[in-house]
């Protein structure tokens, strides 16, 4: 009679969980496990929405008379401790793509050999594996580095169908648990129905005005998919079938599937990054692009802070940042413009911003953080000749006319007139002492004027390089 473990660490579902199903279909009886140091490890947001989902996916399997062990120590010795004890021969996991996360997995898989245990991978988070896209290029074993045409051969893939559910059925008698987890504020709900539920509600609704409302930080237009996918509530599989299977309906508009389309562009974006880090695994620390490593950005520590807290005079990036700290989570456009001024402006090392993403963001992933803030510093997979810099006064005026996603977290211009919460700054110095505008109970005045500063950041940039190799 076989018996298998079922690893679980970014996939907390039943359904549409190929390795899960494999274990399941392969053995006579499959416990499920979680390694709790692989939970300690995550920010405190992170470690309150797993342990909630963890919690949640043990109540599910409970109900077919099953059990979710949590192991504590080293996940290597933990694993193999576990096997051991409930005799199993197979451990079954999804594959990392993370290089850290990887790392790991293979400590895992040398401490399960040494105990006569095999590892057993099947799957990835992503909705196309590495290797098949990169098949597509003539240098297949190290995939692309360019979004455009790794977009182009990410499209010709085909996408199976999600899997049924299927549930471990190994009852362990020696559980383990959990430690409560801080409770967070503005915590999405952390359990697979949940995801689920979310999935529907953004494809009957939100996915078909997606590309002309999801821009404006305003409104309440994206998925809100990003915790559920980021721990695996709900497979970037099933996500992919159920907006495609929207857009190729006969009474779906071109306007519709075009919106749809510009969704299914992001999903393609969250792969390439988490397939690039795969790859090329050094970019989680250092930039891309090799001759722009050593590029000797400002240390100001009263930048980092000013910008960090949300007091860099510009609305919008205050906004941007102020959300960020009380709920985890930032508007995508709000997030480039805030990220753009933190390099570009105040010329910070672009790290300083992964790392406040890391900590703070509940959809915190190391290859997308990598990715995303080396693309806006110009030191990533965007091979422009220099980094496309976003003007915070403008984007406010194209994102957020009036001033809503402003008031709501800059609370000082909250009962400014629009023109005003935009442009602070271009209020009558009456007016401003009358507010006590600038004082430091008060609404802060620019950091630094964005003309002046991003046309430093430019010539310093273009001067590194095209220096002499």
């Amino acid at each position: 009679m076989t018996i298998s473990l079922h690893w679980f660490r970014r996939d907390l579902r039943l359904h549409d969980n190929p390795a899960l199903s494999t274990a399941v279909a392969s053995s006579a009886t499959t416990y499920a496990v979680v390694c709790a140091q692989e939970v300690t490890r995550l920010n405190p947001r992170q470690r309150a929405f797993v342990t909630a989902a963890v919690r949640s996916l043990s109540a599910s399997i409970a109900k077919q008379d099953a059990s979710v062990s949590v192991v504590d120590g080293e996940p290597a010795s933990a694993l193999a401790q576990i096997a051991a004890r409930l005799g199993a021969t197979r451990v079954y996991c999804e594959r990392a793509l993370d290089p850290n996360a990887s790392i790991l997995e293979c400590a895992v898989e040398t401490a399960l050999r040494d105990a006569g245990v095999e590892l057993v991978r099947v799957g990835v988070t992503t909705i196309h594996e590495p290797e098949a896209v990169a098949e597509l290029k003539r240098a297949a074993g190290h995939g692309y580095r360019v979004f455009p045409p790794y977009y182009d051969a990410w499209k010709r893939l085909p996408v199976q169908r999600a899997l049924e559910t299927a549930a471990p059925n190994g009852l362990d008698p020696v559980r383990g648990g959990l430690p409560d987890a801080a409770a967070v504020p503005n915590a999405p709900v952390a359990t697979e129905a949940a995801a689920l539920e979310m999935l529907a509600k953004f494809v009957s609704a939100r996915a078909a005005d997606y590309g002309a409302n999801a821009e404006y930080p305003g409104r309440n237009a994206t998925s809100q998919l990003g915790p559920y996918l980021r721990f695996g509530l709900v497979s970037a599989r099933s996500v992919y079938r159920a907006v495609r299977e929207k857009m190729v309906r006969s009474w779906t508009l071109a306007q519709e599937r075009d919106s749809m389309e510009a969704f299914v562009r992001r999903l393609a974006w969250r792969d390439f990054y988490m397939h690039l880090a795969h790859f090329v695994p050094a970019v989680i620390d250092q930039p891309l692009q090799e001759k722009m490593i050593g590029f000797a950005p400002s240390d100001s520590a009263t930048y980092a802070a000013a910008w960090e807290a949300g007091m860099t005079g510009y609305p919008l990036v205050d906004a941007a940042m102020r959300q960020l700290r009380a709920e985890g989570r930032v508007h995508q456009r709000a997030a480039v413009v805030a990220a753009s001024f933190a390099t570009a402006d105040l010329f910070l090392d672009w790290q300083i911003g992964r790392d406040v993403w890391m900590r703070e963001l509940l959809v915190a992933d190391a290859a997308l953080c990598a990715g995303n803030w080396q693309r806006i510093a110009g030191l990533g997979s965007d091979q422009a000749a220099y980094p496309r810099i976003y003007n915070p006064i403008r984007q406010a005026y194209q994102i957020d006319a009036q001033a809503t996603y402003i008031r709501r977290y800059c609370k000082e211009l909250a009962k400014l007139p629009t023109r005003a919460a935009l442009e602070p700054w271009k209020i009558a110095r009456e007016v401003q002492v009358e507010l006590g505008f600038f004082t430091p109970e008060q609404y802060p005045e620019p950091i630094v004027d964005h003309e002046t500063a991003a046309r430093d950041f430019l010539a310093r940039y273009q001067a590194y390089r095209n220096r002499a190799s």
